[in-house]
This record gives C-alpha cells, structure tokens and sequence, in this order.
C-alpha cells in the first residue's frame, strides 16, 4: 500500500461517516420523526463505539496479514511496527469492550452506591487526558512543525530522532481536529470558551496552511478541510441540540480514524 492509497481509504471513511453524522444532526433538528437518531449514536455502547471496535478490529487484522507476508522477507522493522500495533489496537479494543458501560444498568448502579459524583469525575479526567494529548500531539506539534521547521526543527536532533518520522501528515490532524471540535459550546462557560478560541484558531492556521501548500495540496487534505470546517460550525450553531447527548463518544470514534491512519502512514515509511 502507498501514502496515496491510504490518503483515499481513510479520506472516503472520514467523508463517510462525518457526513452520516451531519445528517444525523440536521435531521434530528428538523424532522420530528428523526428525533431519537442521534441518541441511537451516541447512547453508551453506541454506533460510534461499536464502529471503534470493529476499525481497531479490521487493523489487527490487516497487520497480522502484512506480518505473515512479510515473515520471509528481510523487513524486521515493519514486522516489529506491525506487532507494536497489533498490541496497542487489541489493549484499546480490550479497554473499549472491559470499561464499557451497560445501558440498563449503568443509572442504577450509580444511584446505589451514591458514585453519581465519582463517576463523572473519573470520566472528565480521562476524557481531559486524551483530549490534551490528542490536542498536543496531533494539533499543536504539526502547526509548530510547518510554522517554525526552519527555526527550531531542522537542526535539532531530538526531532529528527523521534518526531519527525511519527509526525502526523496534514489530513491526520484535521481529522484528530473534527474529532476534538465535537463538544457543547457553551459561551458562558470558560472552559467551553477556552475551548472554542482552540479549535476556531487551529482550524483557521489549517486553513493557511493549505493555502500556502496549495502547489502541492492534494483534494483530500481540501476536501477534509472543508469537513472539518462545515462541521465545527454546525456543531456550534447545534450545540443546544447536542447538549443532551455524551459527545465524547464520537470523539473516540475519529479519534479512532485518525490513529489509525496515523498508524498506517508510519507503517508504510518502514516499508
């Protein structure tokens, strides 16, 4: 598999169910009848979770083929990548399946034991700690990357040891942007407000981004843009419908697009 070929599959799947997620939005807020489509997503134990499972089920399996195809030729550090993956997706999917909350009883369970408090507590603090890392790692870094590689990056070492070769391309960090874009915003809240001036500036340094790349832009990275564009507006105008809902599941699931594509791209540098 190529760069290009991989810029398509994971470009089409991230169009895919972007677009089935705008839809889901626009018609519960327009068609009485769709009213419960976007608790059927996002729900716990979910469309959007169990999507997660089955791409981090489809990539281990994808590398445990590549690792038999390979297994006779001289390609150790692809099969070593391969078998890194394989033990992060399944140790994800194992977490997906073990930590998920059941439907019927998860309310009762809370009320019991009176854990209401702790519960959301423990869940906000995790859903921070990805959320900072996704945001740190896959948005901040590549904007450091393209603004100051020739300042700071080129001649350091530590970058060009261990970073520049597991730095995320252009449509890796739009993709892991949409997926942290997808929040309530709430402008009488600060943190909500924090969050928001985030995302508007690392959607608007994208922008100039692809602007300045446009020679060598491809129409994925624009087409992923404009994703990511019309979607945070939608989000932000439909933030009072969104708000009865646990976003965070479709967080996990472009997160889960985004590493995996992540993923794949380094894998075909070790080809």
């Amino acid at each position: 598999m190529t760069k290009q070929k991989n810029e398509l599959i994971f470009s089409l799947i991230f169009f895919f169910f972007s677009s089935f997620f705008f839809l889901s939005i626009v018609s519960s807020l327009f068609i009485d009848n769709f009213g419960d489509l976007l608790d059927i997503f996002l729900r716990p134990n979910n469309i959007f979770i169990q999507l997660s499972r089955i791409l981090l089920f489809i990539a281990i399996c994808i590398l445990i083929y590549l690792i038999q195809s390979n297994a006779r030729e001289d390609s150790r550090k692809r099969i070593y990548m391969a078998l890194y993956g394989i033990s992060v997706f399944l140790s994800l999917l194992l977490i997906s399946i073990l930590s998920s909350p059941k439907d019927n009883n998860l309310d009762g369970i809370l009320d019991i034991y009176d854990l209401d408090n702790s519960y959301l507590v423990v869940n906000n603090l995790k859903k921070l700690i990805i959320d900072s890392f996704v945001f740190i790692y896959f948005i901040t870094i590549p904007l450091l990357v393209f603004f100051h590689k020739k300042n700071i990056f080129n001649n350091n070492h530590f970058y060009k040891t261990y970073i520049k070769e597991a730095a995320p391309s252009l449509s890796v960090s739009i993709i892991f942007l949409f997926g942290y874009c997808i929040r309530i915003y709430d402008f009488y809240n600060l943190f909500s407000m924090i969050d928001f001036v985030l995302s508007l500036v690392s959607i608007v340094l994208f922008v100039r981004i692809v602007f300045s790349l446009r020679s060598t832009i491809t129409f994925y990275n624009i087409v992923n843009l404009l994703i990511l564009f019309f979607g945070f507006i939608l989000i932000v105008f439909c933030s009072y419908l969104l708000e009865q809902f646990d976003l965070y599941y479709a967080n996990v699931f472009f997160y889960t697009i985004g590493l995996l594509y992540w993923f794949f791209n380094i894998l075909i540098e070790k080809a």
